[in-house]
């Protein structure tokens, strides 16, 4: 990955202090793919000056997520606020912690020998078997839950890029986005470690990732929005104007209105 510049945070690209925090959600992300951390300009009065982001965040939304319309945008978003990898992640952790000493010899020694074999799942699977067995990175506390905001973060700033989503529907999203963040963490540095884990867990290997580096960045560089925008999500005067679709784990992220059934 080539040295980007530095995120940069532009006013105009969000108004309020609670949409400045929600943008730092997804710095992660923003940086390791050289965006600004926000939407430094208006896309109806960018022109030139907009358009390469526009390409960028077309491409990636169509080759990391297959999202070609609102619709898709909407699932994967939907989908990263009720699951995304942390349900999974937790649930394996859970799992192989409570793997008795036989089965879980059994299971290392056939995923080890399709991995010998060049087998990248069974590769990645074992690593996480480790992982869990050493406590690499602190997996067996972690919440996962940063490595699906910092995504979902990302994903509605390239729907608002792209038109597929309005100001008012992104903000509503980060807002309840950003409380679970809040609830969950203590600081901007607890989410970045947590964030590196679930990157980390689900790419099944850690040591040739990028991430360390990039968090020491957003923990030291001045402009950081790590450093500029204190941790903890200011509460809205609004009302967010949607309604979870699904709340039976906890709070969720959905631009999807709940069922009238589920509602009432």
């Amino acid at each position: 990955m080539s040295e980007p510049p530095f995120l940069y945070l532009d006013d105009a690209g969000y108004r309020g202090e609670p949409l400045r925090s929600a943008y730092a959600l997804g710095a992660c992300y923003n940086l390791y793919h050289e965006y600004p951390v926000d939407l430094p300009l208006d896309p109806e009065t960018a022109g030139r000056r907009f358009r390469p982001q526009r390409d960028r965040a077309e491409g990636w939304l169509r080759r990391d997520w297959s999202v070609e319309d609102r619709a898709d945008l909407v699932a994967a978003m939907g989908w990263l606020g009720r699951d995304g990898h942390r349900r999974d992640h937790r649930s394996l952790v859970r799992r192989y912690c409570a793997l008795p000493g036989r089965a879980w010899q059994e299971r290392e020694a056939m995923l080890a020998e399709h991995a010998g074999a060049g087998n990248d799942s069974a590769r990645a699977a074992l690593w996480r078997m480790w992982a869990v067995e050493r406590d690499l990175l602190g997996c067996r506390t972690a919440c996962f839950l940063a490595f699906d905001a910092a995504r979902a973060a990302q994903l509605a700033r390239n729907g608002y890029v792209l038109g597929f989503l309005s100001l008012d529907e992104v903000r509503a999203y980060l807002f309840d986005l950003a409380r679970e963040v809040s609830a969950s963490f203590g600081s901007w540095q607890d989410y970045g470690r947590d964030f590196v884990v679930g990157r980390a867990f689900w790419a099944g290997a850690h040591e040739a990732e990028p991430w360390d580096p990039l968090m020491r960045r957003l923990d030291t560089e001045i402009d950081s929005p790590w450093r500029r925008i204190p941790f903890g999500f200011p509460e809205d005067e609004t009302s967010r104007g949607v309604t979870s679709a699904d709340t039976r784990d906890g709070p969720c992220w959905t631009l999807e209105t709940a069922p009238a059934a589920a509602a009432s």
